[in-house]
């Protein structure tokens, strides 16, 4: 299906955040709650609404270990799903080879590097993959995903509602969870108001082992990602509150934008 890619660029002196964080610990905390129900039902969601044709083409943008790829490879689609993390995508390589899908393709990647030009009739980028890098780069993330999709091509985002998440770090900045037996998280998430990004500085508590991580977000408008889009030729068809349709508001956890290739 696809060449070889070119592999990010990795070599630095010390490693991003986002690097680090989709670590052991992350699949502790984070893949007891990735059930097949959820991801059947987001896949679902994600192939509703961006109207995928039979047999079509689907980037999957950060990817992770492929859950929502996997599941849309079943159905039919091709789907190419690029993330960062090598380890996440030997995951989603051995999980397809276990399942025989011969039409779901994974590859280490960075999003802000381009590598498809008119190939894709849909691409999504889920659970807050975006944001991550400083405005110019998350523009080129968009630029990207443009150049990627065929003319008519749709792109479905989905982030968390920044005006939700700004009341909620106001009304509960502390964040303390029991994983497992003697498996504990504590975060604290600060926002900083001229930034607009999301701090949170989270510690495991692992039989009483303790590491810490910290990462920041950049939070957008749905006005400023609306006009992001724009800008690289993708205009917004639909906004959503969840993968349930629910209308977007201030009051709605989550933000679902959908856009089309002009």
């Amino acid at each position: 299906m696809m060449s070889a890619l070119p592999q990010p660029l990795l070599g630095r002196d010390s490693m991003s955040w986002y690097e680090e964080l989709f670590n052991q610990d992350y699949d502790r905390v984070y893949f007891p709650t990735f059930t097949a129900e959820r991801n059947t039902s987001e896949s679902d969601f994600i192939e509703s609404v961006l109207q995928i044709p039979k047999g079509g083409q689907v980037l999957d943008l950060a990817c992770g270990h492929g859950r929502h790829a996997l599941e849309l490879a079943k159905r039919g689609f091709f789907v190419v799903g690029i993330d960062l993390s090598p380890r996440f995508i030997e995951m989603a390589k051995q999980n397809a080879k276990e399942q025989h899908l011969s039409n779901a393709e994974f590859v280490v990647g960075d999003m802000r590097e381009s590598y498809f030009l008119n190939r894709f009739n849909a691409a999504f980028c889920y659970f807050t993959s975006f944001g991550y890098f400083p405005d110019e780069e998350n523009q080129k993330v968009l630029e990207n995903v443009a150049k990627s999709l065929l003319k008519g091509g749709m792109f479905l985002l989905e982030t968390v509602n920044r005006d939700w998440t700004i009341h909620k770090v106001e009304n509960q900045p502390r964040r303390w969870d029991e994983v497992e037996p003697d498996f504990f998280m504590l975060e604290d998430i600060s926002f900083n108001a001229h930034t607009s990004r999301i701090h949170t500085k989270r510690i495991i508590f692992d039989k009483g082992q303790r590491r810490t991580m910290q990462y920041d977000i950049k939070l957008y408008t749905h006005a400023e990602l609306e006009d992001m889009l724009e800008e690289v030729g993708l205009q917004v068809v639909s906004t959503f509150g969840g993968k349930e349709r629910s209308p977007y508001s201030v009051s709605s956890p989550r933000m679902v934008i959908v856009s089309k290739k002009q």
